[in-house]
């Protein structure tokens, strides 16, 4: 899907979701500006007050609060709150607060402190995190008179906003990078003011490479070191001129190619790339053969087993289309789980016995005979992973040739593993970890040598979840869902953006397992009596009955 679509799909369900926690103040200094139209100059979004005349030092600061949520001309309307030898850095990060009352004392004449309490903050590359500690933080601002009137002399670096207008001024940008085979690019988002500095931000992202959870599960075509010869990045007539310094100079025509596709799907839609090094333009033909794979697509289709048969169910109907060579000998088999790798001629399944391998004109092999193994996944290299629930650390993968691999975790506080789901360009691995009564939704960057799994990075968590886990997928290259149980019996589901916001979608009673497509209206679920349930409207409707099982997809091989 285009990153216009994708993005502004994105856009939409953060708005629903933020300003149903809470609007923008109706009685602050920051009044809504005029709507951002698709041009290389965009409007401001908001207008904000100027200093009030005579004000007292609590309303220059909440005066300068206020302000700073409009980056219009790098702030230059929150900085006529400051004196002229201020340091504040507007860029070194963002609070996202609740938007409460936002109580200020003075600690004496010159000294304010504010409190605030963080939902989420996005440091200073635009990696947005969300806050689990509802504790208020405190900030203090000092303050001086210049020509008779306060204003502030020292704030701590930063920006507050509260979270529906953070929605609106901030808009998420997933910045491009490649998997360690070039054939996919991985999403890494972050969060930049909305405005004409977007583009020269972007590019100075991919320059500093991905984030740190991210570091050795992917890889970049800019040469160590590349920087712009300028500090921005000037928008023509809807191109983008990014001219790199001497050090591009060492990229081959191959990396050239695969530096414009890290620029053409990371800035913002309907934009053009133009790459020079020292203002020299150079030859790039865009190769449509070997263009690289964003946002992998599996079967529309569900994958299921259904009254003793394996395949994929037609959009309406019951009618089944099996896959050659793989379902007759999967339903042999009576799994309990399925994943079918990228162009369908593997399948790691569990069933009785443990893990197996079924490939396309093999007898299935047994891989993994260990006890109570969670449903096993495979990357697009074609390794079956393997874990028991109760030993978490005990994470194998098997090549191939059926070799196994022990790979070292990263989680040796968990006691249990409940789910175990890597991505569909085998560069991340989400996990359902449970330590004594907590559960964590994890995800973690895959390290490899050779495309051999050696590793994982340290686990970024996504959730704390209530409950009892249940299930987790992948429902894009940038979401995943979990699946768990309340204490009072009740399901729930919630999707979360990897480096984004959450949200919470309604769950059918007795669900047992969700399965992602490739879009959030194309998750499904599975109940407990066998009823295939698909979202219609707000809730969940009985597709069709009779399933034992749904099976999970990694790609339909079509790219």
């Amino acid at each position: 899907m285009p990153k216009g679509l994708r993005l502004a799909g994105i856009l939409t369900a953060l708005a629903l979701v933020m300003t149903g926690c809470s609007s923008i103040p109706s009685d602050g200094a920051v009044r809504a500006g005029q709507l951002v139209e698709p041009d290389d100059n965009p409007p401001p979004i908001f207008l904000p007050s100027l200093p009030e005349k005579g004000g007292s030092p609590e309303s220059i600061v909440r005066g300068f609060i206020g302000a700073a949520s409009s980056p219009e001309d790098n702030y230059a309307i929150a900085r006529k709150f400051l004196t002229t030898d201020s340091t504040w850095d507007p860029n070194a990060g963002v609070t996202v607060d609740d938007g409460s009352a936002r109580p200020a004392i003075a600690l004496d004449d010159k000294t304010v402190q504010l409190s605030v309490n963080p939902v989420a903050e996005v440091d200073a590359t635009g990696v947005y995190g969300e806050v689990e500690s509802p504790s208020p933080v405190f900030l203090r601002y000092r303050l001086a008179q210049v020509a008779g009137e306060w204003r502030i002399t020292e704030a701590p670096p930063g920006i507050v906003i509260d979270r529906s207008t953070f929605s609106q001024v901030f808009s998420p940008e997933a910045l491009y990078f490649f998997d360690p085979s070039f054939r996919y690019l991985v999403p890494d988002l972050r969060w930049y003011p909305r405005g004409p500095t977007t583009p020269t931000r972007i590019v100075k992202g991919l320059l500093a490479g991905p984030s740190p959870w991210l570091v050795g599960a992917v890889a970049t075509a800019f040469p160590a070191g590349t920087n712009l010869t300028a500090d921005a990045v000037q928008v023509v007539a809807r191109d983008a001129k990014v001219d790199l310094d001497s050090e591009a100079l060492s990229a081959d025509r191959v990396a050239m190619q695969r530096m414009q596709a890290q620029l053409g799907n990371s800035l913002p839609a309907g934009l053009t790339v133009s790459i020079t090094i020292n203002q020299n333009s150079q030859d790039i033909t865009e190769s449509e053969t070997n263009a690289p794979i964003v946002n992998p697509r599996v079967d529309a289709r569900a994958l299921v087993l259904r009254d003793g048969a394996f395949g994929f169910l037609a959009s309406t109907g019951e009618a089944l289309t099996t896959i050659p060579g793989l379902s007759e000998s999967i339903s042999a088999m009576n799994p309990r789980a399925v994943t079918l790798a990228p162009g369908q001629t593997v399948a790691a399944v569990l069933a009785d016995g443990g893990v197996h391998r079924v490939a396309v004109g093999d007898a299935p092999e047994i891989l993994d005979p260990r006890q109570g193994l969670v449903p096993p996944s495979v990357d697009t290299y074609g390794y079956v992973w393997s874990v028991p629930m109760e030993r978490p650390g005990e994470l194998f993968v098997y090549n191939p040739e059926g070799a196994a691999i022990a790979v070292p975790t990263t989680w040796p506080e968990a006691t249990s593993i409940h789910s175990l789901r890597l991505s569909r360009d085998g560069t991340r691995l989400a996990a359902l970890l449970r330590t004594g009564s907590d559960t964590r939704f994890v995800v973690a960057a895959v390290k490899r040598d050779k495309n051999v799994p050696v590793g994982l990075g340290d686990p970024e968590t996504l959730a704390t979840i209530e409950g009892t886990p249940l299930d987790a997928t992948w429902i894009d290259d940038l979401t995943v869902a979990s699946l768990s149980q309340l204490p009072n019996g009740e399901e729930r589901i919630v999707a979360q953006q990897i480096g984004g916001v959450r949200t919470s979608i309604a769950s059918a009673p007795d669900t047992v397992s969700i399965t992602g497509g490739n879009t959030m209206r194309e998750l499904r679920a599975l109940s407990a009596p066998g009823a295939l349930l698909v979202q219609r409207g707000v809730g969940w409707q009985v597709r069709i009955g009779g399933i034992d099982m749904v099976a999970t997809q990694q790609g339909d091989g079509s790219g």
